[in-house]
């Protein structure tokens, strides 16, 4: 099976890449900054560059590839407007020119957030109904690949990824530095995935041909309450700030428009805060067996010693904090 993973020096491309690597199965991985190339040098792999922006850059990346993991796209919880080039305009371009070179498979890393606010467990047949622009925007790539799939002969899965954390997310980036601020107090029950977990999922999905759109989460739905007590229970100088969410809203209503004009993503939106205080829990059973899988780490105990073993030494740059930008 030869992968092209999109986003391969992102977050949950990396745990990707590595898997694939580890595996023997010598992906080919799309970089469009050259300076993160370096992350992957420890990796048996094919590297290539190519920008979602530049489809001619695409047509190479995707050549004598049997399937695509997508994974590459702006990683925030920004207004559509800001999002729509990478993700929908970058994924059509992707998606044609896997077509043209004949790749037969397509999964696509979209998020829980294609959901709102939920009392009961969410399922695959749960209906989308986006609370935020990360979900709206991620929803209308769902249903242009579900489309363009169907006319092509593509088979297309679009795995809707939860809370997904490990040691080089920038919640763990925050945890590091020994304070924790977020942006919000409540504890509604959420949607938790370890990274190791999630690129399994996904690199199962490509290898079984499996299509749809599901979400996908641990075996146990949490609060935030439980999360970061979890976290403050392994770590006793971590400080943790909880705002309240009024508070946090209005500071990032006022800074939104001033950061906006910045190049570089903005973590800091009214968006954020609202992803952080809906309630999102998923069943527990939802895509596992379609899979074939468990989960290695089937809570947040499990996954959080996990993450703290992979924080004790590593050197990497999260790539919304790497303003090299050759």
């Amino acid at each position: 099976m030869k992968v092209l993973v999109t986003g391969a020096t992102g977050f949950i491309g990396m745990e990707v890449a590595r898997q694939l690597s580890y595996r023997g199965e010598r992906p080919r991985l799309l970089v469009r900054r050259p300076s993160r190339a370096a992350l992957l040098r420890s990796l048996d792999a094919e590297v290539v560059f190519g920008d979602l922006r530049a489809p001619a850059t695409l047509a190479r990346a995707v050549a004598e590839c049997d399937v695509v993991i997508h994974l590459a796209g702006r990683a925030t919880f920004e207004p559509a407007a800001r999002l729509r080039e990478t993700f929908l305009g970058g994924t059509q371009a992707l998606a044609e020119a896997a077509a043209a070179q004949g790749v037969g498979r397509f999964v696509f890393a979209s998020s829980l957030f294609v959901h709102r606010e939920a009392a009961a467990p969410i399922t695959a047949t749960t209906p989308p109904a986006p609370a935020i622009d990360y979900g709206r925007v991620k929803l209308a790539v769902e249903r242009w690949l579900t489309r363009f799939g169907a006319e092509q002969d593509m088979t297309v899965g679009s795995i809707r990824l939860p809370h997904v954390y490990g040691a080089t997310d920038q919640l763990f980036a925050r945890v590091r530095s020994g304070r924790l601020v977020v942006p919000g107090r409540r504890s509604a029950p959420y949607g938790h995935l370890h990274v190791s977990d999630a690129a399994r999922v996904l690199i199962a999905a490509a290898e079984t041909g499996w299509s749809g759109a599901s979400v996908v989460a641990d075996r146990e739905p949490v609060g935030w309450d439980d999360f970061l007590g979890e976290l403050g229970a392994q770590l006793p100088d971590l400080r943790i700030v909880r705002l309240p969410a009024s508070v946090a809203r209005a500071g990032t209503t006022v800074l939104d428009p001033l950061l906006a004009k910045r190049r570089s993503p903005n973590l800091y939106t009214p968006d954020t805060v609202t992803g952080w205080n809906l309630s999102l829990p998923v069943d527990p059973e939802a895509l596992w067996s379609e899979l074939g899988l468990e989960p290695e780490l089937p809570s947040y105990r499990e996954g959080i010693a996990r993450t703290l073993d992979d924080c004790v030494a590593f050197r990497w740059r999260h790539p919304l904090q790497d303003r090299r930008v050759a």
